[in-house]
């Protein structure tokens, strides 16, 4: 085969290949751009959460509503995590744990709730300076995944 010969052959495989690429194109499903939803979009969802854990409680459900709370609180619903924190120091429903109830109002004050920051204050010195760095770590985790699960991207 000459060199000539090699290039025509070339030259009409490179043709059918670009023509079977525009066949595909045609005949196959248009990859779909991912639709991404904003945190907008998951305040829906932990208000939904926060409601119905509040009529748990409200007929004396209390573990239950404190998933619902969790919930909405993973959604980034502050007062969700103000109630978590104060079910963790109350230790009705939840088992008492004054460091989850720091955690909890921890991320409640960050997000605004002006009543966490008064109760940190009053439980800050139960806490060994060991167990206050520990429950700020597993907040800032906690808030990770509030970012994360604040955004969904579908179709990736």
């Amino acid at each position: 085969m000459t060199q000539a010969n090699v290039n025509e052959w070339q030259t009409a495989l490179l043709t059918q290949v670009d023509q079977l690429i525009e066949l595909a194109k045609t005949r196959l499903p248009a990859k779909q751009q991912p639709i991404i939803r904003g945190p907008e979009y998951w305040q829906r969802f932990a208000k939904h959460h926060y409601v119905r854990a509040a009529d748990l409680l409200k007929s004396e459900q209390g573990f239950e509503a404190a998933k619902h709370f969790r919930r909405a609180a993973l959604f980034g619903h502050s007062k969700a995590m103000l109630y978590l924190g104060q079910m963790f120091l109350q230790g009705k429903d939840l088992p008492e744990s004054v460091f989850h109830a720091c955690c909890w109002l921890t991320l409640a004050d960050r997000a605004g709730e002006a009543e966490a920051e008064k109760i940190i204050d009053n439980l800050i010195h139960q806490l060994t300076a060991r167990q206050l760095n520990s429950a700020r770590q597993l907040a800032a985790e906690r808030f990770e995944q509030i970012c994360d699960a604040s955004f969904d991207v579908h179709g990736l």
